[in-house]
């Protein structure tokens, strides 16, 4: 068969899709390569070699898969939403799970190239060769598009892919698939072999001897991900020793073996774990050292690892579901994970959302899920908790060595031992290091002060059970530490509380404007301002503030842009006078983000950072007081990083999230309040 076009190949499309499933479906090159390696585990390849060649800026993706002949490429592969499940069965020949199902994942290699070009042959079947290029694609359908509107006609815009001389030379085995993307939309460097090798590795759990990726003559294995080393506590679900790859685990102070713990894999539809339960997962949850430890940027790539990672058949479908939690305790900043939830990707309705960057957060399967992860993290910072208090007086010796000179210069040794309940209090309170050290000081500070005002004579005549009791009221640096962040969360209840008072007398508009841009707490309580370069920060708001408005009758009331630790945030505040459709806040903050990404692209690590656009409304926009409405619109304009929120629901939020704070602390013991109670008592006398 050959088309009018002298070609025998044909794709239908619509502009449309090619726009939204195409050149905005991902933002970043691994996650567009990974789409690509998973048509080679559906088509049962055992071998897929990714070569990236900087010099003439293309990569290209090769396996020994069973490749195409022509019915298979155009009625396929070709076919933009080809359902292969559904045509192909829940398996692949060799009894693999497949991977893909909406049948859109070769358009997004048009968000990083303008040009592809497909090699494959078939076992007993000619080879096919063919190059797409976007320009024609788009100028081919939209050409289409308008004739058929004219003539009055329903546009079904087909677009004949180029034919070309088949690389046989290049093929991997007698079948197989090659898949060469050029003319790139931005240069590759060496640093991006390295950065795409660490991260195709972090969104596959398929690092088996069945199934090899190979960067650049590399094979890519565990070692590539390259966080392991960083977990100070691991949490593991399932069989796999995921411990074994973690070298810098802390050891139990009883028996000096790493400290890892083995969880219930299985629970209920409720979330409940329940070890005859019909769901499961595998995977695991590690806390690290340090916070900063999860900022992974260098070179050319940027990468938050402070997130836990949903892969469904061993690719990954969420990156990040610890967001969707608000726990209000630092230990949430140390955490990081992987956990596998085959159960998602059954044969029954699909989960993944269109953005492919997400899963449908209304769908039963995603919710028990969820409550079992938030059960899961409670119980992890409960242990943790725990665990820092008897690893406290190690954690402070092993970093800090002149800490550790000072512990063991103490006479007698008795006196250690009560020190060891300072340091404990310290690593439990989850501080950055600077922070820590400071108290550290502090501490030593302190308990060197008793020493000078009663004479170590004197303390090194006290029972071991009067100087620890005694010592442990001087230095219970837990209670401090709790005590001072009970202050902050208290004091940002009552700010909370008057800003809803403002928002019943409908004159907050005012407070809003000179207040939430710099308490960017009030929209999440990890967002504490932080501005990294004022300069710049003060050049992209200019840049957004030169954004025009689309629509003149419906003027926004302000706009800010800030720079906050591992996000670019935009915030829009409307009028309350304002009922806007959903369209048109996508249009419009798309427009600023446009704005901000062309800014931020001058830097290559910033570029890299995502974006986070906010409106706040007093009135729902239109629609949405029908659930599955916002639910539906929430969920699309959550793919172009988009959140719309009332002002009451503003309030809400940042409520709820300070107040189970406060209930977690409500035991301890309100230091700065006892203190400030003994120091203002007056005997009656």
């Amino acid at each position: 068969m050959t088309t009018s076009q002298g070609t025998p190949y044909e794709m239908t499309i619509s502009l449309g899709v090619l726009d939204h499933l195409g050149l905005n479906l991902y933002s970043n090159t691994p996650a567009v390569i990974s789409e690509v390696i998973a048509n080679s585990w559906d088509a049962d390849a055992t071998r897929v070699e990714i070569t990236i060649d900087t010099q003439a800026n293309t990569i290209t993706v090769a396996d020994n898969g069973h490749g195409m002949d022509l019915n298979d490429v155009n009625n396929r592969y070709l076919l933009v939403g080809y359902r292969r499940r559904d045509e192909q069965g829940s398996k692949t020949p060799n009894g693999r799970h497949p991977m893909g199902r909406k049948g859109i994942g070769k358009l997004s290699l048009f968000s990083i190239a303008n040009t592809i070009s497909v090699h494959t042959i078939k076992a007993d079947g000619a080879p096919q060769a063919f190059l797409m290029d976007a320009d024609e694609i788009r100028n081919a359908v939209a050409t289409q598009e308008t004739s058929a509107r004219a003539n009055g006609d329903s546009p079904a815009p087909r677009y004949n892919p180029k034919f070309i001389a088949f690389d046989e030379n290049s093929m991997l085995g007698a079948n197989g698939t090659i898949v060469k993307i050029t003319n790139l939309k931005k240069n590759l460097t060496e640093a991006s072999v390295e950065g795409l090798r660490k991260r195709i590795a972090r969104r596959f759990a398929l690092l088996a001897e069945d199934f090899q990726i190979i960067i650049n003559q590399k094979t890519v294995g565990f070692v590539d991900r390259d966080y392991f080393h960083k977990a100070r506590f691991i949490f593991q679900y399932g069989d796999y020793d995921y411990a074994a790859h973690c070298r810098n685990l802390d050891k139990s102070t009883d028996d000096s073996k790493p400290i890892a713990f083995c969880r219930e894999s299985r629970f209920q539809p409720d979330g409940k774990p329940a070890h005859n339960g019909n769901l499961a997962v595998k995977g695991w949850i590690a806390i690290a050292h340090r916070s900063n430890d999860l900022d992974d940027r260098s070179g050319d790539h940027d990468d938050n690892l402070n997130k836990i990672t949903i892969l469904m058949r061993g690719k990954v479908a969420q990156e990040d579901i610890l967001q969707q939690y608000r726990l209000g305790g630092m230990i949430t900043k140390y955490m990081f994970g992987e956990i596998h939830a085959d159960f998602l990707d059954d044969d029954e309705e699909d989960i993944a959302t269109t953005s492919r960057q997400h899963l449908a957060e209304d769908n039963p399967r995603y919710i028990a899920l969820k409550n079992f992860i938030e059960g899961e993290l409670r119980h992890i910072w409960t242990e943790t908790n725990t665990l820092k208090e008897k690893q406290g007086l190690d954690t402070a010796i092993k970093s800090n060595p002149h800490l550790k000179r000072w512990y063991e210069s103490l006479r007698p040794q008795s006196l250690q031992k009560s020190v060891r309940n300072i340091f404990q209090g310290i690593d439990v309170a989850n501080m950055d290091d600077e922070r820590r050290h400071e108290f550290y000081a502090t501490a030593v500070l302190a308990f060197e002060h008793l020493k000078m005002k009663f004479a170590l004579e004197y303390i090194d005549k006290l029972d071991d059970t009067n100087i620890e009791a005694f010592l442990k009221w001087l230095a219970d640096m837990d209670a401090m530490e709790a005590s001072h962040y009970l202050q902050i969360v208290n004091e940002r209840l009552v700010v909370i509380d008057k800003l809803r008072d403002m928002i019943k007398e409908n004159s907050y508009e005012k407070i809003l404007q000179e207040y939430i841009f710099d308490h960017l707490w009030l929209l999440d309580p990890a967002w504490e301002r932080a501005t990294q370069d004022e300069k710049k920060e003060i050049q992209i708001q200019n840049a957004v503030e030169r954004v025009p408005i689309r629509d003149k009758q419906k003027v926004r009331l302000d706009i800010k842009y800030r720079r906050v630790a591992g996000m670019h945030v935009i915030i829009e505040l409307k009028r309350p006078s304002i009922r806007i459709r959903k369209t048109a806040i996508e249009d419009q903050l798309n427009d600023y983000i446009k704005a901000v990404r062309k800014e931020i692209d001058k830097d290559p690590k910033e570029s890299r950072v995502p974006i986070e656009a906010i409106c706040l409304l007093e009135q729902l926009p239109s629609g949405w007081n029908d659930p599955k409405t916002r639910q539906r619109d929430e969920d699309s304009l959550r793919g172009y990083g988009i959140r719309v929120m009332t002002y009451t629901e503003l309030i809400s939020h940042a409520e709820s999230a300070y107040a189970k704070f406060v209930e977690a602390k409500t035991p301890l013991v309100d230091l700065s309040k006892t203190v400030e109670a003994i120091r203002s008592y007056r005997p009656n006398h």
